[in-house]
């Protein structure tokens, strides 16, 4: 896989996180940490399933990066998580940029430590 249909991956599911998140806590009016659960596992669902599906990418490569996606997906919950409980006050929108931007972080340092015969095939 290459770097830029890697990042544009991340950047889906960033930005579909970030959709249903707001769509959650902002239009329906569920509590916080309900809504970015609820929007964590459809997003993990989303990137499964949309790196599953048939000719996304070589077989080895796709289980890299799956897994890749879902680990910086699950980062981004518990940095949202932990700096709403930690943090009160602070608006749930800062604290999802915050959690999104070191979930891209994470996921840009586990595809350059991932080995590149299997990311390339």
């Amino acid at each position: 896989m290459t770097f830029l249909r890697f990042i544009s991956v991340q950047f889906t599911c960033m930005a579909f996180d970030a959709f249903v998140t707001w769509m959650l806590l902002s239009q329906v009016g569920v509590p916080g940490l309900l809504g970015k659960t609820l929007s964590s596992l459809s997003t993990a669902a989303f990137a499964f399933l949309y790196l599953r599906r048939p000719g996304a990418l070589a077989s080895t490569g796709r289980f890299i990066v799956t897994s890749i996606t879902l680990i910086s997906l699950l980062v981004s919950y518990g940095i949202f998580t932990l700096l709403l409980l930690r943090n009160p006050m602070l608006q749930w929108p800062l604290a999802l940029i915050a959690a999104s931007a070191a979930a891209l972080l994470l996921s840009l340092i586990g595809y350059s430590r991932a080995p590149r015969s299997s990311l390339e095939r």
